[in-house]
């Protein structure tokens, strides 16, 4: 299901995520908003700012077999203008999900992600297993791309799994282009994912709304 519009409609997202569990909607940010994030990826990639992406929650182990992409971790306290827009938007996000479906989530965490070509990341969950109850949990996923001009042929499409656990048809499945300025919202614990192989540089800037440690 794809919303198109000039504005976000968060009350036509959210009920979408409350029947679905996901949601893809176009234009999530301005566009030049859009633009300056991929600039802003492109200057860190090229300062060697970047970091390669690991697999794991505290020990974090680079394994190129699963995911070939580099990343850098944005700080709300040392946003430039173009990530204030981005925090802006998400604290809409993050409020409206509240509001609506009593999640109780309260912080975000964020990475732009590079992937060169040829860049690829396996089937999986956002909310690490066998998880503490205790701390910060990854509940809400929010993907925004940054990718001006991409075409079909280029690949790189986020692969989301919709009923893993449906035995009559466990392997539906949806292909979304990440085309700039398309956000992807799902529940982190519920929908196993994957970055298909590019064709060309895939950027993007992914969130995560975290859910109160249990006391």
């Amino acid at each position: 299901m794809r919303i198109s519009t000039q504005s976000t409609n968060f009350e036509e997202l959210v009920d979408h995520i409350a029947e679905h569990g996901f949601c893809v909607i176009n234009d999530f940010l301005p566009e030049a908003t859009v633009n300056a994030l991929a600039n802003e990826a492109q200057r860190l990639k090229h300062t060697q700012v970047m970091q390669e992406a690991g697999i794991g929650r505290e020990h974090l182990n680079v394994n190129k077999e699963i995911r070939g992409d580099s990343i850098y971790w944005l700080d709300e306290g040392d946003a430039t203008e173009a990530q204030r827009s981005y925090f802006g938007q998400m604290e809409n996000l993050r409020l409206e999900l509240n509001r609506h479906l009593y999640l109780g989530l309260f912080g975000l965490e964020s990475h732009l992600a590079v992937y060169p070509e040829g860049g690829f990341y396996k089937k999986h969950l956002d909310c690490f297993a066998g998880h503490n109850p205790q701390k910060p949990q990854r509940k809400i996923s929010c993907i925004v791309y940054l990718n001006q001009g991409w075409h079909m042929q280029d690949g790189g499409q986020l692969k989301l799994y919709l009923n893993e656990t449906d035995e009559s048809d466990k392997y539906k499945s949806i292909l979304i282009s990440p085309l700039a300025g398309r956000a992807v919202i799902f529940l982190s614990d519920t929908f196993y994912h994957e970055v298909m192989p590019t064709y060309k540089e895939r950027i993007s800037l992914t969130g995560w709304f975290l859910s109160r440690p249990q006391q």
